[in-house]
């Protein structure tokens, strides 16, 4: 998948937060502490190459406060992800990331505080034909006059997917500083745990950012499902009259004892001739800008093999945009 496309998208997002503003301070409707966040991200490997295994991710959250204090909020998620095989070809060659793609509508419920946040997410989703990958693949390739993957019709069996997420963010005030000349630091450790037919896993991760006026946002989580772009930890140096900018890194481990991808579905069995990667890692490094309540976020990804066969690492661009007001 050509990088146009994702460039049109993200466009087209900003565009929409031009049209439809957020209060400014002294406006009707302003607020310092928000009560909704809607965020758009979108995760894909063409900055660094070919469509190979993991090669896009789509995810459309919303999340509101649901009393005074914003310390409890409810959500809901949309999700996509596309996997295809490192030769594209009208025949699946074994010991390749066979063809899938992957849809989910998500409802969850998240806990926010100074030093501790949680979030619990449901996905209720489908693979096989009825995600629409191909299609959304075909489309966007046509759109950008890129060769078509010629597979699909060995994609993973459709089936009806139940997941269950939980996170756990910790608020590591240690590794907080601010000098003199506005420039601050913060960090956070995360957990998380997931079950259901799509995976069994459970990792631990570490956030650390540095910049200006640094803002509760959440742009380290990727498209994963309990990751939503309100922050779990709540702000204790933010000037939101105030634009911000900084510099995000983060990297985690998980033990994977079960994908669906490599392993087959609970209903349908299919022969990739892969064995699934059951320790894997990933790193992210990238970006961001607070500005008149709108989040900007432009990084990369790298994410270890998930698989033995897979003859390379994982590697995507990633844009992100979020409002809140």
């Amino acid at each position: 998948m050509s990088l146009f496309p994702v460039l049109l998208m993200a466009a087209a997002a900003g565009a929409a937060g031009y049209w439809n503003p957020i209060p400014q301070p002294g406006e009707e409707g302003y607020t310092t502490d928000p009560r909704h966040n809607l965020r758009v991200i979108l995760e894909n490997d063409s900055p660094f190459g070919s469509d190979c295994d993991y090669t896009h991710g789509t995810r459309i959250d919303y999340t509101q406060a649901i009393d005074e204090q914003r310390h409890r909020w409810w959500g809901i998620s949309l999700t996509q992800n596309i996997y295809t095989p490192e030769t594209n070809s009208r025949y699946y060659y074994p010991n390749e990331h066979p063809y899938a793609g992957y849809m989910a509508v998500g409802a969850a419920y998240l806990m926010r505080g100074e030093d501790f946040g949680a979030s619990f997410e449901f996905q209720l989703g489908v693979t096989g034909k009825p995600s629409i990958a191909q299609d959304c693949q075909w489309f966007i390739h046509e759109l950008g006059g890129m060769d078509q993957w010629r597979g699909w019709h060995h994609q993973i069996p459709s089936e009806v997917t139940l997941q269950l997420t939980s996170r756990q963010d910790y608020r590591l005030e240690f590794l907080e500083c601010e000098c003199a000349n506005g420039l601050q630091t913060d960090s956070t450790i995360y957990t998380r745990e997931e079950v259901g037919t799509v995976a069994i896993a459970a990792g631990i991760g570490a956030t650390y950012r540095i910049g200006v006026n640094l803002p509760p946002a959440t742009a380290n989580c990727g498209n994963a499902a309990g990751d939503y772009g309100v922050s779990l930890i709540e702000p204790t140096r933010y000037n939101p009259s105030r634009a911000s900018y900084y510099m995000v890194m983060s990297g985690g481990v998980k033990y994977v004892a079960r994908d669906m991808f490599i392993d087959g579905g609970v209903f349908h069995s299919f022969e990739s001739k892969c064995s699934r990667e059951p320790w894997q890692g990933e790193v992210r490094l990238g970006f961001g800008v607070r500005y008149h309540g709108i989040d900007y976020y432009a990084g990369a990804m790298y994410r270890s093999p998930t698989f033995d066969k897979q003859n390379r690492e994982t590697l995507l661009g990633v844009v992100d945009i979020s409002w809140n007001w």
